[in-house]
């Protein structure tokens, strides 16, 4: 019997899938301008959802707000697409709605509440990936003020430039053109800054000055697979000669930014850029799908700077679909094989029909 006749014989038990999210909203101004930046914009949900029905579901949307168990509970939808960040700043955030859902018995989309939760923390991933032998830069890590002593030291060694980061953040926040660090004092200034704006310990990561490159990982187990990299660059190179892919950089992408596909990368580096990024998902025990930032060293290594198990989807402006549109995809197929990779996960049949 093949696939077709076995879903027009097993009823598919998905009929109505819930988008789980935290909408975008205004920063009070005791806030940090930033603070919502992970957060998905209205015409992100929308999109998302007619995609969603033009597969033949119903959608239901779920805003993580204090209705949400409630709605959870009262009236479960079959399936949930979770792209909800978490609430508030703690590094455990994007663990919530997984381990939620798993409370409740409900089957979602991604990766599980403990890769998500070490993915997000960059200096955990950072031990974890090492381990296993992904590439990865290396580290100093921030945890207090006490630590500022360790400052001087990095610059002791032959590694004289170092990015500074939230240990616990994404969509570059906290990552200005001001975070690259030469000098101690540079440095302990950004760690404060850190410190100070998003409550949390920071990260100073060896500056790698080669190619950014970001490739999107899509399926589980034997059928995982690299579906799509892009080269990431300025339109017009900064005066300094140094590219860091900011936070002013993804607002103002249409002018700033030119993402290229994987044709203008020689094939050494797509193989190496594919490899890596597969590791990297399969080290941290991913699911379903993720996006792999990479950065090149001074010898031309690869190396994992940041692990996306939540990429943004919007159709408009994200990442992930801009890489997989140069790379012959489009947001449809994107969002079926995140779906299929899903129902397959858990048992469920499903043919597009």
């Amino acid at each position: 019997m093949d696939d077709k006749d076995s879903s027009q014989e097993v009823p598919l038990p998905i009929k109505v899938i819930g988008i789980v999210f935290n909408l975008k909203k205004p920063t009070k101004s005791d806030e940090p301008d930033d603070l919502y930046e992970e957060y998905d914009s209205q015409s992100t949900i929308d999109a998302l959802a007619r995609e969603i029905e033009s597969f033949g579901f119903e959608t239901v949307l779920l805003e993580q707000d204090e209705d949400l168990f409630s709605k959870l509970t009262t009236n479960p939808p079959d399936f949930v697409f979770n792209i909800a960040e978490g609430k508030d700043i703690y590094r455990g955030r994007e663990a919530q709605i997984p381990s939620l859902l798993e409370s409740l018995g409900i089957p979602y989309t991604g990766s599980d509440p403990v890769s998500l939760a070490i993915s997000l923390d960059k200096y955990l991933t950072n031990v974890v990936l090492n381990y296993e032998g992904v590439p990865v830069p290396k580290m100093a890590h921030f945890r207090s003020r006490d630590d500022l002593v360790k400052a001087k030291e990095l610059f002791v060694s032959e590694n004289s430039t170092y990015i500074v980061k939230p240990r616990w953040e994404g969509s570059s926040k906290g990552v200005f053109h001001d975070s690259i660090s030469k000098s101690a004092e540079e440095l302990e200034r950004n760690v404060l800054r850190i410190f100070e704006r998003y409550k949390q310990p920071a990260i100073a990561e060896v500056f790698l000055p080669g190619a950014e490159i970001t490739a999107g990982v899509l399926g589980n187990d034997e059928e995982t697979r690299v579906i799509g990299m892009m080269r990431i660059s300025e339109r017009t190179p900064s005066h300094s000669g140094t590219f860091l892919y900011t936070l002013d950089h993804k607002r103002e992408w249409e002018e700033r930014i030119l993402y290229e596909g994987p044709q203008v990368l020689d094939a050494k580096v797509r193989e190496q850029a594919a490899s890596t990024a597969l590791k990297a998902f399969r080290a941290l025990e991913l699911r379903d799908v993720a996006r792999i930032d990479m950065r090149m060293d001074e010898s031309g290594c690869l190396r994992v700077i940041d692990i996306n198990p939540l990429p943004g989807l919007s159709p408009y402006y994200s990442d992930l679909p801009i890489l997989y549109s140069l790379s012959g995809g489009n947001y449809h197929d994107l969002i079926f094989g995140i779906l299929r990779s899903a129902f397959k996960r858990y048992g469920i049949h499903w043919v597009e029909g």
